[in-house]
């Protein structure tokens, strides 16, 4: 199963930047893609018109038999182990993967997802029971991955 990231535009602040890339190069041994969507303005529109903007691009990019995970405040906060089991059920086709070709999970950007990218995810994700700006939650859930990944593979990153 492929996994495919969508972060909207480019990371904030700038010097987040090497660590993001770092964990992209490392997920790149997994096969993980990461791609950006265009982000809107947030005066630019209303705050719903914003966020459905977003949405409409991110539905673009979304293939029939995909498994959707939705990165939100108000999701269900996902550990490290339950990650991997979700990974390992990637590579196996088994519950709740069955029958998807890939996993996309994707970030809002600095208003959240729309409501219609929330309704549409099968699995709602939050990173933290905090608010965080946008290019922390990019780095947290690179992170997250990459220890999932590394749980799946047995490789020491991840201490018990």
């Amino acid at each position: 199963m492929k996994i495919c990231i969508l972060l909207p535009g480019k990371i904030k602040p700038k010097a987040l930047a090497a660590a993001q890339d770092e964990y992209i190069r490392r997920l790149k041994t997994f096969g993980v893609e990461v791609a950006e969507y265009k982000d809107e303005k947030v005066s630019s529109h209303s705050p719903e018109q914003t966020k459905q903007a977003e949405a409409d691009r991110i539905f673009k990019l979304l293939k029939q038999g995909d498994f959707l995970v939705a990165c939100d405040e108000r999701g269900k906060t996902i550990q490290t182990l339950e990650m991997a089991e979700l990974l390992k059920a990637g590579r196996q086709g088994n519950h709740p993967m069955a029958g998807k070709r890939r996993m996309v999970v994707v970030v809002g950007g600095a208003l959240g997802l729309a409501e219609s990218v929330r309704q549409k995810a099968d699995a709602v994700w939050s990173l933290s029971s905090l608010v965080m700006a946008g290019g922390i939650a990019r780095v947290v859930l690179l992170e997250g991955l990459y220890r999932a990944f590394t749980v799946v593979e047995n490789h020491p990153y991840h201490n018990e």
